[in-house]
């Protein structure tokens, strides 16, 4: 969707583009083949609930071919899938994504069951959900009638946009192995484009190319495509699928030569146009600016302006790096609001007015899958942060986030690759990543048990880093966050009862603090014995790594790496005793290290117990370092599980 709004950037001379509008009517299905209706398996995944037996799609930019003066550009979509197993019919469901800029249009759908009957897909079949009220983004789902095993299922569709620009990929894979996929593109002759395309080792992206009298038809397919692997902490589906990109480089014919995108400099220079035209539509930022600032240091100054756009506007949901021809610094500070680019460049003006350098920065979360900084395409980068040079240090802000204090950054963001906007000469970097130890969730929990078995206490979790981002504002006020914090409490020590929780979130720290206090519920007190579980509430962790190395078909990402720590302070009466102690462990690999250990004082009848788990890096790539990281979790599943019994003697 971050294309869109693309439509903004059309330079003048593109409505000189003879360009046309064609009718949305769509061809009839093709022909169920016999060997189609064969297919029961896919080879290489036995296990496979549904296969795409064809995938095609047809870009036509700018109305390729015809002449009625229009910018519209068009996308068709054809699929033909099959059920293959009862997993298979939660295929039955598509979902299209669409918007008052892509416009969905001519949607036909079918049902071939197994004996050749055919039953189309029915107007009260599809629905509208609106993603966004503000922005007017939807997604029409359909669901397929009498879904079964062995069914196959016809659907085809338009997207239309009032662009030449279509940014983000063609993916040739799903979910589920793919027999066929391709995609055509067709470009005027007065436009030039550049192709782009990734794929694994295992799929091989064919491509052919010709010029027409009406313009250049480039053709790319793929075969026997196998499906995106979910594994546990896997990449992004973006990162394994093959995919292709037309990119419009350049405007060429006689009387014209415009650039486009056709290097990171001009891609600049062609944004840039427009973050020039919002910044002279200021509406006195620089008076509001210097009262905001006041009289501090640079510093002091940069962190008030910054507070300010960060809480006192609100972020719209648009992402990307572009903003509209209309948009004004003024109408944000009226409103009260503005998207990601829109408060960056306002931060930027408001640091200009009290003399303070910056630079913007498009930067993109890691989560939406890898860019590739070869192609100049803006679509890669999904906000615009404002990098700043106080005392000697690159600091990076991002206005855009309540939760995220002066300097500090999202977790997908960084190690990222970004890219300084600049029109002459554009910088690519890598931002800069938070410590795995500063990343911390430590817990202390004091109990004492009474003469008659009951264990009763208090406990304290403090959050760091990302971590601690991830729970500051996660409910919508004070009331909401404290039931969360008693439910979150409540669910791993279900023998307790959770009573006077209190939460304190400080943003600009990267802090959140929890307290409460905790008793042993009356029904669960047996009077001669009981058991704690010493990792709680941060264990017992269960192994998320099942898969051998020879299975796993992904790399490992952590949304980040990080370090846990318990600390138990156990007490106890005269007439109890300890059994069963938890053993020590001290391990260290490629992955991270585990560290438990039992600190005893019979005498004075008090025990504590330590437990850290260390993931160092985010990123795994090998399968030795798959191997390590399964190993290290497997050591934490079998301590963690390892329970504290202490009984009457």
């Amino acid at each position: 969707m971050q294309s869109v709004r693309f439509i903004v950037l059309m330079p003048a001379c593109l409505i000189l583009l003879a360009a046309g509008f064609r009718a949305a009517a769509a061809a009839d299905f093709p022909a169920v083949a016999a060997e189609e209706q064969a297919v029961t398996s896919v080879p290489g995944e036995p296990n496979a609930p549904a296969v795409v037996l064809f995938k095609k799609g047809e870009f036509l930019m700018a109305g390729y071919g015809l002449t009625n003066g229009s910018l519209s550009s068009s996308l068709r979509v054809q699929v033909r899938l099959k059920i293959l197993t009862k997993e298979g019919k939660s295929n039955g469901e598509i979902a299209i994504a669409h918007s008052d800029f892509e416009r969905l249009r001519g949607f036909k759908g079918r049902t071939v069951l197994p004996d050749g009957r055919i039953i189309p897909v029915s107007a009260d079949a599809k629905f509208l959900r609106k993603t966004s009220r503000s922005q007017k983004w939807f997604t029409t789902a359909v669901a397929f009638p009498s879904v079964q095993v062995g069914a196959i299922l016809d659907y085809q569709y338009e997207l239309w946009f009032d662009s030449i620009y279509y940014l983000d990929p063609w993916y040739f894979s799903e979910e589920v192995p793919v027999r066929y996929a391709e995609i055509v593109f067709k470009t005027p002759l007065d436009i030039k484009a550049q192709a782009w395309s990734r794929s694994s080792a295992r799929v091989k992206i064919q491509r052919e190319s010709q010029q027409h009298s009406t313009g250049y038809i480039t053709r790319a397919w793929a075969e026997n495509l196998p499906s995106v692997p979910d594994d546990p902490y896997g990449p992004p589906y973006t990162d394994l699928a093959a995919q292709m990109i037309m990119l419009p480089s350049a405007i060429l014919n006689p009387d014209i030569h415009e650039p486009l995108l056709e290097s990171w400099p001009k891609t600049c220079e062609l944004i840039g146009k427009y973050y020039d035209q919002v910044r002279r539509r200021d509406g006195g930022v620089a008076k509001q600016a210097r009262e905001i600032a006041g009289t501090g240091s640079p510093r002091q100054q940069a962190e008030a302006l910054y507070r300010f756009i960060r809480d006192q506007i609100e972020t719209e949901p648009f992402i990307g790096v572009v903003v509209g021809s209309d948009d004004a610094l003024a109408k944000v500070l009226k409103d009260g609001k503005g998207d990601r680019a829109e408060k960056a460049l306002l931060l930027q003006a408001m640091l200009k007015a009290v003399k303070i350098d910056s630079r913007l920065v498009w930067a993109a979360d890691r989560t939406n899958g890898a860019i590739d900084t070869q192609l100049p395409n803006p679509a890669w980068f999904d906000t615009v942060l404002v990098l700043v040079e106080l005392g000697g240090e690159r600091i990076f802000l991002d206005p855009s986030d309540r939760a995220l204090g002066f300097g500090y950054l999202r977790p997908g963001y960084e190690g990222n690759a970004a890219l300084i906007h600049d029109v002459r000469k554009p910088e690519g970097i890598v931002l800069p990543e938070t410590p795995f130890d500063q990343n911390l969730q430590r817990a202390e929990v004091d109990l004492a048990l009474d003469e008659k078995g009951r264990l009763s206490g208090t406990g304290t979790l403090r959050l760091t880093g990302h971590h601690a981002w991830e729970k500051i504002g996660w409910q919508d006020d004070e009331a909401q966050t404290l039931e969360a914090w008693k439910k979150w409490l409540g669910e791993r020590y279900r023998d307790f009862q959770i009573s006077e929780v209190k939460a304190a979130e400080a943003a600009d720290e990267r802090r959140v603090t929890v307290t409460w206090s905790m008793a042993q519920r009356e029904e669960e007190v047996l009077g001669d014995e009981t058991s704690v579980v010493p990792s709680a509430p941060l264990g017992p962790l269960a192994q998320p790594f099942v898969q051998p190395a020879s299975s796993r078909r992904s790399a490992v990402m952590f949304d980040y790496p990080d370090r846990e720590e318990v600390e138990l302070r156990l007490r106890w009466p005269e007439g109890w005793k300890i059994e069963g102690l938890p053993k020590a462990a001290a391990i260290t690999n490629g992955a991270g290290a585990l560290s438990t250990g039992v600190e005893m004082k019979e005498a004075e009848r008090t025990m504590v117990y330590k437990r850290r788990v260390d993931i160092t890096d985010k990123t795994l790539e090998t399968s030795q370092e798959y191997e390590a990281v399964r190993s290290l979790f497997a050591e934490v599943e079998k301590n963690d599980a390892q329970a504290l019994l202490l009984v009457h003697r």
